[in-house]
């Protein structure tokens, strides 16, 4: 293996930076599918794990025990008649022993999906179980229960069913995954609820009460007439991403959304780097945000908010007013790229950041498909890191400890992915303002490079609020998209495998929160949806 130090690492493209189907793909969804075609798709698939994932046997026991999995997964897919979401799941299916939330194969998009759904329920993952978030309105007494059974099987008994058909890295995945995918017809049947025409809840009531609750089930193309009761929030908040406010009275408590870790600094490094997502990655945030875009690919680029440049505006706010209090609301953040948060560290912590020892480790196997992503021969690269690495070979990706701390910082800067250099140069170390407390808030859809985020801020004396991400700290990382040739679906292996506690560690799976959200928390609030931000605000207010 080969150590190398690396000024900075191109790290996570997440799972939502590839969500734009093919409409090849799209479109297949209703014909009769070859089952040979479909084969070659898996087959291909297994091809791409075993070159670019970095561990792609340990999960299954060894390589021959993959093989033999594969081979089962084959006949499956030969003697069945598939829709491709049928596909898609036996090939998600296959990655669940990887515990891996970075390799996948992404549903397709279509209206023409005859699923059956329980869909006059939802729920929200707190840290003692399922609690109603959502129910038809005239069962609007029924939320904020905790879900105890569904047709009498009780709730950690699916969770642990759930971890045979579906990816999972931990056990807040495992319960995310009930709640995400539970209130499928199909997916009931494969976790052993029996049901025809309702299905019947047991719930644990706000008032502690133990009741039975029998919903029919609903044809997803009626999912929309059932009118929904869900929490509501007594709070008005910021809702795009990097948007911020103070929220409340005496401008000392400042709130920060951050809804992706995407911004304008790694669209710039996609395009000018010549990534070939670039285009379609700019055009999608311009879509998913229902803007129009610039026909001027650098006025598209430009008109993107900079990471680096709304937190330095945020950070100039608060010394203003001489604010003590930030909050980061990363809830629902599936990430992006991790590089661009390392200026807001930069600009709140100044040397203290520069010289800190995360105790991180990460290695990286080459693979042609890594290289097709960073748009790099093996020449190239090698050219450009001074090494002399051959496709297959692993290596690691190091932060600089060594040296003075006028060197660590000068290496730092000079790699940073920011938009904003001259001021992080004119800062010669000093933070442009360190709040005096930091809360981050979670929930199990923080992962990828937010959930770098979070932890390198807690690591840096933040404060975690919420729920834990369904993302393992020890974990394969980065996305690394590839197309099937007949379906034409997204797919991904991850390429890297990080480890950020000893082995042996209780957070080596779950990165727990200093706060935990439960449902008597929600309780406490009246129901409140940001019941987390008022948690905060209430630890926030002066004492007398």
């Amino acid at each position: 293996m080969k150590n190398i130090v690396i000024i900075f690492c191109i790290t996570l493209l997440s799972a939502l930076g590839v969500s734009a189907q093919s409409k090849e793909g799209q479109n297949r969804t209703a014909i009769t599918l070859s089952s040979d075609s479909l084969v070659n798709d898996f087959l291909f698939f297994c091809d791409m794990l075993e070159e670019t994932h970095p561990d792609p046997y340990s999960g299954f026991g060894g390589r021959p025990f993959f093989h033999m999995e594969r081979d089962l997964m084959v006949n499956r897919i030969a003697n069945d008649s598939l829709s491709l979401n049928d596909f898609c799941d036996i090939v998600n299916e296959f990655t669940v022993p990887l515990k891996d939330l970075h390799t996948f194969v992404q549903y397709p998009k279509s209206d023409e999906l005859k699923i059956k759904y329980v869909q006059r329920i939802s729920f929200i993952v707190l840290n003692d179980g399922l609690m109603v978030s959502g129910i038809a309105k005239q069962y609007s007494k029924y939320l904020g229960s905790r879900l105890l059974s569904i047709n009498g099987v009780p709730v950690d008994t699916f969770a642990e069913r759930m971890t045979k058909i579906k990816p999972s890295e931990n056990s807040i995945g495992n319960l995310q995954n009930l709640s995400s995918w539970g209130n499928q017809d199909e997916i009931l049947d494969k976790l052993g609820v029996k049901f025809k025409d309702s299905v019947c809840y047991k719930f644990l009531t706000v008032n502690s009460d133990t009741v039975l609750l029998e919903l029919p089930v609903v044809d997803r193309g009626h999912v929309a007439d059932v009118e929904m009761a869900r929490l509501n929030s007594t709070l008005t908040l910021p809702q795009d991403n990097l948007q911020f406010a103070f929220i409340d009275v005496d401008d000392n408590i400042m709130y920060l959304r951050l809804s992706s870790v995407m911004a304008r600094e790694n669209y710039r490094y996609c395009h000018e780097h010549g990534w070939n997502n670039a285009l379609s990655d700019i055009s999608y945030y311009y879509q998913s945000s229902g803007k129009d875009m610039p026909e001027d690919i650098n006025d598209a680029i430009n008109t993107i908010p900079s990471f680096s440049e709304e937190f330095s505006k945020m950070l100039m706010m608060m010394k203003e007013n001489d604010s003590e209090n930030l909050i980061i609301d990363m809830r629902g953040n599936g990430g992006g790229w991790t590089p661009i948060t390392r200026p807001s560290m930069m600009m709140m912590f100044g040397d203290e950041y520069y010289k800190k020892d995360f105790d991180v480790r990460s290695v990286w196997l080459l693979s042609d498909l890594y290289l097709r992503k960073l748009n790099q021969t093996i020449e190239q690269l090698n050219q450009s890191w001074g090494t002399q690495l051959k496709v297959g070979d692993y290596f690691t990706m190091t932060e600089y400890q060594d040296g003075d701390i006028a060197t660590l910082r000068s290496r730092m800067l000079q790699n940073a992915m920011t938009e904003t250099p001259d001021l992080l140069q004119s800062l010669n170390g000093a933070p442009l303002y360190r709040p005096k407390k930091i809360f981050v808030i979670t929930d199990p859809h923080t992962n990828s490079a937010a959930f770098h985020y979070a932890f390198y801020l807690e690591k840096m004396g933040a404060t975690l609020v919420g729920v834990p991400s369904s993302q393992a700290p020890n974990t394969f990382m980065e996305v690394t998209p590839f197309k099937l040739p007949y379906t034409g679906l997204v797919a991904s292996s991850s390429n890297t495998m990080q480890q950020f506690f000893p082995t042996d560690s209780p957070y080596a799976r779950i990165l727990i929160t200093d706060i935990a959200m439960t449902s008597t928390d929600y309780y406490k609030y009246n129901l409140d949806a940001n019941t987390p931000i008022l948690t905060v605000l209430d630890i926030c207010k002066p004492t007398d």
